[in-house]
């Protein structure tokens, strides 16, 4: 198989498919939903077992990464590149691909239960097969307890892989504490009016864990974890945080925007993060002079550390052709024009008006551009 359908594949798995289903991990349905309910038991449970663990380190010879061909081919590479960031130095990783094939992502009926719960399949295997001793964090008490049934009703699914709780109380293991979150008036409404709280609330710390990884928060949480990286994480020298598709683009936009933290975390903390495994697919569409007069597109943005970050253009029939090597993460305007520039459209179907209504007069972010320098790390564009 071509390595531009193994990346076809991950993204575009059917969800009727038992055999697919066993790979693909589909999350549990919502009742009364006839479409979603449906997908096979089967598909579900396969999150639950166990992953191989890598045999060999992530790509460092001249040759690119090729997509995986399954969920668990993903994880194998993930495990791969974040075992090799790991043993280069980096303590603060990013792990980012899609938890569930397009169709379902893109499917009306499946709710934000769906895709948290297929990352808490997901998350637990991944942990299982780095063979570390390995913390899994969601946000609260709420989400662990509903993350312990995902995960077959333990805490400690693995001998190496445990559940808990960032803030809030949880379960104590041998060796492990949680500590109360800050449930005061002043937490809450440092919350509510964005007002930093670093130090005032407590995170959970594992003493025993050798990575920490976090799933399933979100932006007004990111300050939490950045408490557990200033607690336990930074002076220790030998932990690392992993940030499980966490979808950290999204989350950089929202930051200085009412009851949200500030810009400023994307400058102390957030460009500290290593992209260490990064599968981010996106569509545009293009508008022409003549018929068809709108035409989509797709691409996908591919890396996996150390290799550079690879622009694929789909170009159709389970298709993907590589445009671009980046040695540091391009910002999403650059990867949108290097796949349009790739479509090779003709110049008698567009003018240069169309190109700036098509791609507008701004093409970088507030945290792409970092335009005063603020950043106190590169690492997450390299």
């Amino acid at each position: 198989m071509p390595p531009s359908a193994h990346l076809r594949v991950v993204l575009a798995l059917c969800t009727a498919g038992a055999a697919a289903g066993a790979a693909c991990a589909a999350p549990r349905a919502r009742a009364g939903l006839s479409s979603v309910a449906a997908r096979p038991r089967a598909a579900v449970r396969a999150a639950s077992e166990p992953a191989a663990a890598p045999t060999a380190a992530a790509t460092g010879s001249d040759e690119l990464a090729l997509p995986p061909a399954s969920f668990e081919a993903l994880l194998r590479q993930a495990q791969a590149s974040t075992l090799a960031s790991v043993g280069d130095g980096h303590r603060l990783l990013e792990v980012e691909f899609p938890p569930l094939p397009t169709a379902i992502l893109e499917d009306a009926s499946s709710s934000a239960y769906d895709v948290s719960d297929a990352n808490v399949r997901l998350a637990v295997r991944y942990a299982q097969g780095l063979g570390k001793r390995v913390a899994v964090l969601v946000p609260d008490r709420p989400e662990l307890e509903r993350a312990i049934k995902v995960a077959g009703g333990r805490q400690q699914p693995y001998a190496n892989v445990s559940l808990h709780s960032l803030t809030g109380s949880s379960p104590v293991l041998s060796g492990g504490g949680a500590q109360g979150a800050d449930n005061s008036i002043e937490g809450f409404f440092s919350r509510i009016f964005n007002i930093e709280r670093l130090g005032k609330a407590n995170v959970t710390i594992v003493p025993e864990a050798e990575i920490y990884v976090i799933l399933t928060v979100s932006c007004q949480e990111l300050p939490d974890v950045e408490r557990l990286w200033a607690q336990d994480v930074a002076p220790n020298g030998r932990k690392a945080i992993v940030l499980f598709n966490l979808k950290l683009d999204t989350q950089r936009g929202d930051l200085g925007l009412p009851a949200f933290p500030r810009k400023a975390l994307q400058h102390r903390f957030l460009s500290r993060v290593k992209p260490a495994y990064y599968l981010r697919s996106r569509s545009y569409s293009l508008s022409l002079r003549r018929p068809p007069f709108l035409l989509p597109f797709s691409g996908a943005l591919f890396r996996v550390y150390p290799g550079p970050f690879q622009c694929l253009l789909d170009t159709g029939n389970g298709r993907y052709r590589m445009v671009r090597q980046y040695d540091r993460r391009p910002a999403l305007g650059e990867f949108k024009e290097d796949l349009r520039q790739a479509l090779k459209v003709d110049p008698e179907d567009k003018g240069q008006a169309s190109d700036v209504l098509t791609r507008g007069y701004k093409t970088k972010t507030w945290f792409e551009e970092d335009a005063e320098g603020l950043d106190e790390s590169d690492a997450w564009r390299t």
